[in-house]
């Protein structure tokens, strides 16, 4: 009777996650590009037989305005964009060649279909987070699986890229594929406030205690379900999302933690290391390296340490214009306030309290994450405790799971294969430690 009431306590609180349905996400039929001196976007490939080619829209075409929103810069139309969803009308502004004024256009956008597997068994329930946002998340099994499996919570990158494995040229995807099938475990992916079909603010606009309260959401929910063995549960992150798997487990039973090409220094000095291996890699002598980095340290105090936005260093140094390539307040498509928190962490604190085992996946060449970062690291659990990381460092490999012969092709990305050989020994490491 006991376990009857445990089962049916279980069941309900699986329900109380999946009970509400978000909209799905539009297929809309084209490429846009925001053009830096013009207004609106201009669009391109737009698909034979899609909806808006049918509605009239040309490749040329400059949309003014999408849903209602005048696109102003990139992340406007981005965040318009993102918005729309599979079985609504979208409503255009458009400007065509050899038309005086602007026209109005609108079509009703197809549904990108969910991914798909042959050997995995996919749930796509909705997580909701602390602030009410409700997030998809994507669950896949082995389709002979049966009882409590070992499971994988992923923690993923930096970007606001989705996290549905649909695009079989990129490296993250086949890595995460390849680990959802072979792994033999149950694998929970989420994705972010405001990307693909999550609720809540735009993600280059969300800052990093949301994003977090989103993973610590779906390790409770992925501890809720009855097909999970809660004494298994791996937490699994790449890039940036490596390094803050030591946060979301934090106060939980966790069995093992995978960290890959990630960071563990504060983040000015992760900026300031990067910054100089990308001058290098660009063709930059030793000595011109070494004069710009002057600026660039200057920039990244003020902008991480001194938590400016770049628009408000630049004001202030405008002598340091020339070395800024990003947006006045966001860097790669993420709001100045996100690394401002990131900055005020303490990674080897939070791993620090870690102490099962361990594995830090490095690349020779990713240019990205430093290698440096990961030794730390590993020397610092290892000291604590003898045995509990391992450091598998991949010859070759890039920050994408792509394997180069050097340096230079892998900053490139040419001539590039995906590393499965790395991707195979990381899986049987999982295997063992869940065993």
């Amino acid at each position: 009777m006991k376990t009857t009431i445990v089962a049916l306590l279980l069941s309900i609180s699986i329900l109380s996650f999946s009970q509400t349905e978000l909209k799905r996400k539009a297929s809309l039929g084209f490429s846009l590009q925001k053009m830096a001196d013009l207004p609106g976007g201009i669009v391109s490939n737009i698909a034979a037989g899609s909806p808006a080619q049918k509605s009239g829209l040309q490749n040329g075409d400059r949309i003014l305005s999408f849903g209602g929103v005048t696109l102003t810069d990139e992340n406007v139309m981005l965040k318009a964009m993102r918005k729309a969803r599979g079985g609504e009308i979208v409503k255009l502004t458009v400007l065509r060649k050899g038309l005086a004024k602007p026209t109005a256009i609108s079509f009703v956008p197809l549904t990108v279909p969910f991914e798909s597997h042959n050997n995995l068994l996919l749930e796509t329930p909705v997580v909701t987070n602390d602030y009410g946002d409700n997030l998809r998340a994507f669950v896949t099994k082995p389709k002979q699986a049966s009882g409590k499996l070992p499971a994988i919570l992923f923690v993923s990158w930096l970007s606001c890229s989705t996290v549905e494995l649909n695009d079989f040229s990129d490296g993250w995807v086949l890595m995460l594929r390849d680990v959802a099938e072979k792994s033999g475990c149950l694998m929970l992916r989420i994705e972010k406030p405001g990307v693909s079909d999550s609720d809540g603010p735009p993600c280059s606009d969300c800052d990093l205690t949301t994003e977090l309260n989103g993973y610590q959401a779906a390790l409770r929910y992925l501890k809720s379900r009855p097909d999970v063995d809660t004494t298994k549960i791996i937490l699994m992150g790449g890039s940036l999302g490596g390094t803050l798997t030591s946060i979301v487990g934090k106060g939980h039973n966790i069995k093992a933690y995978v960290s890959a090409v990630s960071v563990y220094k504060t983040w000015l000095e992760h900026m300031i290391e990067l910054e100089r291996r990308r001058l290098q890699l660009s063709g930059k002598n030793e000595a011109e390296a070494s004069q710009l980095m002057q600026g660039y340290f200057e920039f990244h105090t003020d902008y991480l340490a001194q938590q400016k936005t770049p628009a408000q260093v630049l004001q202030q140094k405008p002598h340091l214009a020339s070395l800024w390539y990003d947006e006045p307040a966001h860097q790669y498509g993420r709001p100045a306030a996100f690394y401002h928190q990131v900055q005020r962490l303490n990674f080897m604190e939070s791993w620090g309290n870690v102490n099962v085992p361990v594995l830090l996946v490095a690349g020779e060449h990713d240019w990205i994450m430093s290698l440096d970062d990961n030794r730390l690291l590993n020397d610092m659990l290892n000291k604590k405790k003898p045995g509990t990381c391992t450091l598998m460092v991949a010859n070759g490999m890039n920050h994408h799971w792509m394997k180069f012969k050097s340096a230079q092709d892998a900053f490139d990305e040419v001539n590039g294969n995906y590393d499965n050989a790395t991707v195979a020994k990381m899986i049987e490491w999982i295997k063992e430690v869940v065993k």
